[in-house]
């Protein structure tokens, strides 16, 4: 088959391929990354393969359309978000009705309520509910419908749920050839950037799922690939593919993992083979506020560049009623662990969890300034339904008509505002003008935009969720 993976144009520079959709104020492009492993994989299998990430490539509807109907695909695999829903679809419609092909909705926005994203389309049929390469690849080779797991599908007027497919094993997803290699052929790296990253960088996965996924408020847990689960490529693997990008890809200066939480253990045993293959290149991951400052050194001398860590709330209350799992204490030792063993952190934080109260808010900046971390955001929460947050939220009338936290004690403008609050009191403070001085290029000139649109984020702009 002729395939098109498809990340619809919507907004300039918005991005669904994070574990939220958004139009972020540093201009962040992540890869279109479970998109690309399904490429890769359905090369792998003969199909004929084209990328499109309309919105980092900075195509609008009529010259994506174009472009779409000049390849003549037979298949289009459609990755929708959370704010673009509606447009994707209706997007979707229209090259369906000019190319005659298939289409199927992918994504863990998608997994949110499958039922209802397959009920606002007419054409469409067909929705993959979890990891998506194998379905994709069964409906291309043209698998009966009714066998294919982790599908859901419309039949005549009612929608048949198939059963759930177990999850991808280490062979498997050693299986699928490199992300990277993919990625190198159907995009243009200079698309990608993010502040914590040297550009231009690459992302790439090495396992699937959270070892924790316990959080009561990610998307992905909830719905993607679900609860205490971690399935790793082997490390021989990923360090081939390490190898494969030092050699073949050059200009590529780092290397994102975007597994949801990239463990102690796995950090040791990565870094412990990085070191004995003396690779040089440079790589960040996603880590929780517990590691070991024995591991971080290791992982550090293996040319870890930057850790992003989710730390949430500086409320101890609140994190137990997330069920983050993580003291605050242990969250200050580990920051300052990080630092002496020389990595640099970017660090998430959020405002409008249940209960939440001004209070505790103010509580969560102080902790951020107290740390210092190279990097910070401030989240305002995304209620995803589907996940543990949001039926708690919703359970005590605590969203508004637009799905977004508002709570009597911690209204939503209450919370834009602390939000703006945490973001002037990290970025307009003697601790960042230190770095615009140390490190002025960095901080400050490769981030004019960045700046531009933080102004009035901060000062007079609402922001949108």
């Amino acid at each position: 088959m002729r395939i098109i993976l498809l990340s619809p144009p919507y907004l300039p520079e918005y991005m669904r391929n994070a574990r939220c959709d958004f139009v972020s104020i540093s201009a962040t492009q992540w890869y279109p990354i479970l998109l690309g492993y399904c490429g890769a994989y359905l090369e792998y299998e003969g199909h004929t393969v084209k990328l499109i990430d309309a919105p980092a490539a900075g195509l609008n509807h009529s010259q994506t359309k174009i472009m779409i109907e000049e390849w003549c695909p037979n298949l289009i695999v459609l990755y929708t978000g959370r704010m673009s829903e509606d447009n994707d679809i209706a997007f979707a419609e229209s090259i369906i009705g000019s190319v005659k092909c298939d289409c199927v909705i992918v994504g863990p926005y998608a997994n949110i309520d499958p039922k209802a994203t397959l009920s606002k389309s007419k054409i469409i049929n067909k929705l993959v509910a979890g990891e998506f390469e194998h379905p994709v690849g069964e409906i291309a080779g043209g698998v009966d419908l009714g066998s294919i797991k982790n599908l859901i599908f419309r039949n005549d007027d009612t929608i048949q749920i198939n059963p759930t497919r177990e999850y991808l094993t280490t062979a498997q997803l050693d299986e699928i050839p490199f992300v990277s290699r993919f990625f190198s052929k159907q995009l243009d790296e200079k698309w990608y950037k993010t502040p914590s990253e040297y550009y231009p960088y690459i992302d790439i996965l090495t396992g699937r799922g959270c070892k924790y996924g316990q959080c009561t408020y990610c998307l992905w847990v909830n719905s993607y690939v679900k609860g205490s689960t971690y399935n790793t490529r082997s490390i021989n693997n990923v360090i081939e593919e390490f190898k494969y990008i030092e050699k073949e890809l050059p200009h590529i200066r780092s290397v994102m993992i975007q597994d949801d939480t990239f463990t102690e253990t796995r950090a040791r045993e990565f870094s412990d083979q990085i070191i004995n293959y003396d690779i040089k290149l440079p790589w960040s991951c996603y880590a929780r506020a517990n590691m070991s400052y024995g591991t971080m050194l290791l992982m550090k001398k293996a040319n870890c560049r930057n850790i992003h860590v989710g730390y949430e709330s500086g409320d101890p209350n609140i994190l137990t009623r997330i069920k983050k799992g993580i003291s605050i204490e242990r969250m200050i030792r580990f920051s300052q662990d990080a630092k002496k063993a020389g990595l640099r952190v970017h660090a998430d934080f959020a405002f409008g969890f249940p209960g939440e109260t001004p209070e505790n808010a103010k509580k969560t900046v102080e902790l951020a300034y107290r740390m210092n971390p190279h990097t910070c955001q401030f989240q305002i929460m995304i209620p995803f339904p589907g996940t543990p947050f949001y039926d708690e939220m919703k359970k005590n009338g605590w969203l508004n008509k637009d799905g977004q936290p508002d709570m009597p004690q911690f209204t939503n403008d209450q919370i834009r505002e602390v939000a703006k609050y945490a973001y002037k009191r990290l970025y307009i403070s003697p601790n960042y003008l230190i770095k615009c001085i140390c490190h002025p290029y960095e901080h400050f000139f490769a981030r004019i935009k960045a700046i531009s649109r933080a102004i009035p984020a901060l000062f007079w702009k609402k922001w949108s969720l």
